[in-house]
C-alpha cells in the first residue's frame, strides 16, 4: 500500500507530498513544534504532518483541504501573536526618557530628548523647556510642548550667562566645491533670540567638529562670551593620483603628496576603532564669535601645525576643552595618539577607559587678541606662537581626565579632575577625584596644591565609611565623566553620579575631607528606596540641583531637589516633579499605552569561590499577577564589557521580556564588573570564562532555590562579553541553560586577537594584567594563542545542545562578525537548533533604530519557542 506524507509550512502555506513506507501512520500527528511549551503555535518553520491511506474512502482533495484550514488559522494566530510583539515593544520604547544636554539659565530647565522612530529607522530629538517653579507660592508652571530639533543641529551651548546660544548646524556645501558637508557656528544674542552671526567653519583650517560630548568632543565658551573653544579633526594631507602629476586637476601640488591616496597615515586614517572610524587625530581652535576670526591653539603636546604635515600618524589626540575661570587658558585632556611612545597602534577608544591620556593647560592670551581683532584675515594662519608653551598638570598620572572649574573665589578657584596615577588594563575600573587650586592671576595651577579628595578604592568599606546602598558599602568612584557644573556654589562639595553596586547613585563629595555621601530622595512621593536609580545633571541658580530618577519598571522622571539637599545627610532630601514626560509614540504601527506591570528587586549573592570575595549583585525583573508557587521561565543576562555594570535604570527591551512575555529577567553584575571596588573587578582578568561564569552560575541557582523560576526553563541572553558568557554557559552547563540569544558575541579568542579593535582585551581577560605590552605591539606567541583558545567558548562547543540565536552587527570592529558566524556554522553542523540574523548596517552594538526592535522581537520568540 502507498501512503502519502504531507508536509504543511504554516509559515507559507506550502505542501508538498512525499511516499513512504508500508507502516500504518495515523490520519493527523502533530509534531511537537506546533505546541510550543509556551505558546499554541511555536514561531519559525513549523510543520504540520499527515498521513493519508489511498486505499480508504477519505479523499486527497477532502484531507488538503482540511489541513489547509488548521494552517490558515495557524498563520492569522501567527500574525497575531506577531503583532502582539510589535505592539508591546513599541509600548516599551515610546515610554523611554533618554536626556542629554540638561541645563538652567534665567529660571528655565532645557533639555534634549531623544526618541526612537522605527518607521525612518532614525533617532528625533525633541527639545524641552520648563520653568522652574515659583518657590514664593509653590506653583508649577505650564509646560509647553516640545519643538522637535531639525537633524542638521548638532550641538546646542548656552553662554555661561545664558544670554547666548552657541548653535552648531552641518549643512551642506554649495554645488561646485568638493566636500559634501559643513559646519557653521550660529552665534544667537539677546537671551537666545537674534541671529547675530553664522560662521561658517573653513575646511582649510580643519574638519569636521567633533560632537562627540561623551568623550572626545567639548564646546566651551569664555568667561567673557568673547570666544569659543573646540575640538575639530586635523586635516589629511592633500593627495592625487600617480597619473595626474602633470595634469591641472592638483591644486597646491607642492604641498599634495602624490600617490598617497591609499597610504594608512596619509590619504586613510589610522582610527580609533568602533564608532570612531572617522576619527584620526583632533586638536583644539577658538573661534571669536564677534569677529568670526579661528585660530589654531598651537602651543599644545604634539602640535599638528609642528609636526610632519605629510602624515596624520603619531601625536596626541585633543579634547575635554574648557576655558579657565580668568579666560587665560585653556585646559584640556590628551590621549596618546603615538606622539608619547604609549600607543603605537591606536586601539578602539569607546567603552575603553584605560586609554593613557593625561590633563594639559594652554595659554591663549595672544591668541584671543588676534581673534578679537577686526582687521584679522581668517584666510590667514591664525595661531597662539605668541602665548607661552604648554603645562602638563597632571604628569605623574597614567591616566587623567575631566577637568572641571568652580566659581572663582578672590584670586582663586578649584580645578578638578578624575584620575588614577597607576591605571590599568581592564577596560574599566576605580577612579580617584583630584582637585588643585588654580591662581587666577596667573592662569595656572598653583604649586603643591594637589588635594587627593577620594582615592581609589579596593573593596567596599575599606573606608570604614558604614553608609550603604541597596546593601553595598562605597566602593569608589566609577563614573566616565564629572558632571560640567558639579561644583556646590559655595565651592564646598562636588555633586555627581557613580555607581554604587548596581544602582547609579547621586553622592555629594566633601573637599575638606573626603567624605562621600548619597543624597537620598524620592520624587514619585511612593516611599524613599535606595535602590532607584538617581542622577545629578546641573545646579540651578538659587543652588537646587536638576536631577533624574528611574527604576527597572519605570522611565526617567525629571525632578528638583531644593538648595538644602547637601545638608540633608543620610535624611531624604525635600525634591519635587519637575516633568514626567509622556510617551512619545515611537511609529504609526500603533499608539502608546502605559507600560508598568513588572516589578523588580536586587539581589546580592555571596560567592563561595574567588579569592576576592565582594557580593554578586543581580537585579531580577518579576512579571505581575503571578500565581502563587508559579515557577516563571528565566531569561539570565549577563552584561557586556565585562567591566561595566547593569543598574536598576529603566531599560525597554529588558522591560519588554518581563512584561510581555512573561519572563523573569535576571541582571547579573559579576564579579569583574564596576561598582564593586577595583579589586573586585581586576580579579577577573585572566579568569575570563571561568570566574565570572561560576558567578553566573551562582546567581541563576539562587534565583531558582528561591522557588521563583522554573530549573527546566532557563536561558540566557547576553552581547559582546554577555554573549562570551552565553556561550560558555550553554557549553559548560548544558543541562542549566535550555535555549541562548547572543548578540556579536566574542566566540574565540584566539581568531579575535588579530581582527579585533582592542587586542589587549583579548590578552588581558585571558592571560592576565601585565601580559599586553601597551608600548611596543607584537603578534600572539603560540602559547598564548593556546591559553586564548581554551578561555573560548569554542572549546565546550561539543557539549552544546541549547537552541541558540545568533546577531551580529557587520560593520562591527570590536568582534568582527567572523566570531558569530563560525559559531553558528558550527553549531548547525551539530544539528544544534539555530537561527542567524545578520544586520548589515549595524555595528557593534545594534542599535539602529529598526535592528534593535527585530533583535529583540526576535529573542522574545526565541525564547517562547524553546522555553
Amino acid at each position: 500500500m502507498l501512503r502519502y506524507l504531507l508536509f504543511i509550512t504554516a509559515a507559507s502555506n506550502n505542501i508538498c507530498a512525499a511516499s513512504v513506507g508500508i507502516r500504518r501512520f495515523p490520519a493527523f500527528v502533530s509534531t511537537p513544534s506546533l505546541s510550543s511549551k509556551r505558546s499554541s503555535l511555536a514561531v519559525g518553520r513549523q510543520q504540520a504532518v499527515a498521513f493519508v491511506d489511498n486505499n480508504k474512502e477519505h479523499s486527497l482533495q477532502k484531507n488538503l483541504r482540511n489541513i489547509q484550514g488548521v494552517v490558515a488559522a495557524m498563520t492569522s494566530s501567527k500574525n497575531a501573536n506577531v503583532l502582539s510583539d510589535a505592539e508591546a515593544y513599541h509600548d516599551m520604547v515610546s515610554a523611554a526618557v533618554d536626556l542629554a544636554n540638561v541645563y538652567t539659565r534665567n529660571g528655565i530647565v532645557t533639555a534634549t530628548r531623544s526618541v526612537r522612530d522605527i518607521d525612518t529607522n532614525s533617532r528625533r530629538q525633541f527639545l524641552y523647556n520648563i520653568p522652574l517653579p515659583s518657590q514664593s507660592n509653590g506653583s508649577h508652571p505650564f509646560v509647553s510642548p516640545p519643538i522637535e530639533l531639525p537633524t542638521k543641529i548638532k550641538a546646542r551651548i548656552p553662554s555661561p550667562s545664558g544670554s547666548k546660544i552657541a548653535i552648531l548646524v552641518e549643512e551642506s556645501i554649495p554645488a561646485g566645491a568638493s566636500e559634501s558637508k559643513r559646519h557653521v557656528f550660529e552665534i544667537w544674542t539677546d537671551n537666545g533670540h537674534q541671529l547675530a552671526n553664522r560662521i561658517p567653519l573653513p575646511s582649510e583650517k580643519h574638519g569636521l567638529v567633533c560632537t562627540d560630548f561623551a568623550w572626545f568632543g567639548g564646546i566651551s565658551w569664555s568667561p567673557d562670551e568673547s570666544a569659543i573653544v573646540y575640538t575639530a579633526e586635523v586635516n589629511k594631507p592633500k593627495t592625487a593620483s600617480f597619473f595626474t602629476t602633470t595634469t591641472s586637476n592638483v591644486d597646491d601640488k607642492n604641498n599634495t603628496i602624490i600617490g598617497g591616496q591609499y597610504t594608512l597615515g596619509v590619504g586613510k586614517n589610522e582610527d580609533w576603532g568602533e564608532k570612531y572610524t572617522s576619527t584620526a587625530l583632533l586638536s583644539l581652535f577658538c573661534l571669536n564669535v564677534d569677529t568670526g576670526n579661528i585660530g589654531a591653539i598651537e602651543n599644545v603636546p604634539g602640535s599638528f601645525m609642528a609636526k610632519d604635515a605629510s602624515s596624520t600618524e603619531g601625536g596626541y589626540v585633543l579634547g575635554q576643552p574648557i576655558f579657565s575661570p580668568c579666560g587665560k587658558s585653556v585646559v584640556y585632556t590628551g590621549w596618546d595618539a603615538g606622539g608619547g611612545r604609549e600607543m603605537p597602534r591606536r586601539l578602539g577608544a569607546i567603552y575603553c577607559f584605560q586609554r593613557p591620556c593625561k590633563i594639559y593647560s594652554s595659554p591663549v592670551s595672544e591668541l584671543l587678541g588676534q581673534l578679537a581683532s577686526p582687521s584679522a584675515d581668517n584666510d590667514e594662519e591664525v595661531t597662539s606662537k605668541g602665548d607661552t608653551p604648554y603645562v602638563c598638570i597632571t604628569p605623574n598620572d597614567r591616566l587623567a581626565r575631566s577637568a572641571r572649574f568652580s566659581k572663582p573665589a578672590g584670586d582663586a578657584s578649584k580645578l578638578a579632575y578624575l584620575c588614577n596615577t597607576k591605571g590599568f588594563d581592564t577596560h574599566g575600573g576605580c577612579m580617584a577625584l583630584h582637585v588643585s587650586e588654580w591662581d587666577m592671576s596667573r592662569g595656572s595651577v598653583m604649586e603643591s596644591s594637589l588635594n587627593v579628595v577620594v582615592d581609589v578604592v579596593q573593596l567596599p568599606g575599606e573606608r570604614e565609611d558604614e553608609t550603604e546602598v541597596a546593601g553595598i558599602k562605597f566602593p569608589g568612584l566609577f563614573l566616565n565623566q564629572l558632571p560640567a557644573d558639579c561644583f556646590s556654589p559655595d565651592g564646598k562639595h562636588i555633586v555627581t553620579t557613580t555607581e554604587w553596586g548596581s544602582v547609579n547613585k547621586m553622592v555629594s563629595i566633601s573637599l575638606d575631607d573626603g567624605t562621600v555621601s548619597p543624597i537620598n530622595f524620592d520624587l514619585l512621593g511612593e516611599g524613599f528606596s535606595d535602590k532607584a536609580a538617581q542622577q545629578f545633571l546641573c545646579f540651578t541658580e538659587d543652588g537646587g540641583a536638576i536631577v533624574t530618577q528611574s527604576e527597572a519598571n519605570r522611565p526617567t522622571v525629571l525632578g528638583l531637589l531644593h538648595p538644602s539637599f547637601i545638608q540633608h545627610g543620610q535624611g531624604v532630601a525635600p525634591s519635587e516633579v519637575l516633568f514626567d514626560m509622556p510617551p512619545i509614540s515611537c511609529t504609526s504601527f500603533s499608539s502608546s499605552k502605559p507600560c508598568t506591570g513588572y516589578s523588580y528587586q536586587i539581589m546580592n549573592t555571596q560567592p563561595s569561590h574567588g579569592e576576592v570575595k565582594v557580593p554578586v549583585g543581580s537585579v531580577l525583573l518579576l512579571p505581575e499577577n503571578t500565581e502563587t508557587g508559579e515557577k516563571l521561565p528565566l531569561v539570565v543576562v549577563p552584561h557586556g564589557g565585562p567591566h561595566t555594570c547593569m543598574s536598576t535604570s529603566y531599560f525597554p527591551s529588558y522591560g519588554f521580556l518581563c512584561k510581555h512575555g512573561r519572563y523573569a529577567v535576571l541582571h547579573i553584575n559579576f564579579r569583574g564588573s564596576t561598582g564593586f571596588g577595583q579589586a573586585a573587578l581586576e580579579s577577573l582578568a585572566g579568569n575570563a570564562g571561568s570566574l565570572d561564569v561560576l558567578d553566573v552560575v551562582a546567581a541563576t541557582r539562587a534565583v531558582i532555590d528561591a522557588g521563583v523560576a522554573d530549573p527546566d526553563r532557563v536561558g540566557i541572553c547576553g552581547g559582546s562579553h554577555g554573549g562570551f558568557l552565553a556561550g560558555h554557559c550553554i557549553g559548560q552547563h548544558p543541562d542549566l541553560f535550555k535555549a541562548a540569544a547572543m548578540r556579536n558575541p566574542c566566540t574565540n579568542i584566539a581568531s579575535m586577537v588579530t581582527a579585533t579593535d582592542i587586542p589587549d582585551w583579548c590578552y588581558v581577560e585571558s592571560i592576565g594584567p601585565g601580559h599586553y605590552n601597551f608600548s611596543d605591539f607584537s603578534a600572539p606567541s603560540k602559547e598564548e594563542l593556546d591559553v586564548m583558545w581554551d578561555k573560548s567558548p569554542i572549546a565546550h562547543l561539543q557539549h552544546v545542545t541549547a537552541p541558540t540565536l545568533m546577531a551580529l552587527g557587520m560593520k562591527d570592529k570590536r568582534v568582527p562578525p567572523s566570531q558569530g558566524i563560525e559559531y553558528f556554522h558550527a553549531l548547525r553542523a551539530k544539528n544544534v537548533p539555530t537561527k542567524l540574523l545578520v544586520y548589515d548596517d549595524c555595528d557593534h552594538a545594534i542599535d539602529l533604530v529598526v535592528s534593535e526592535a527585530d533583535f529583540w522581537i526576535n529573542t522574545k520568540q526565541w525564547f517562547d519557542q524553546h522555553l
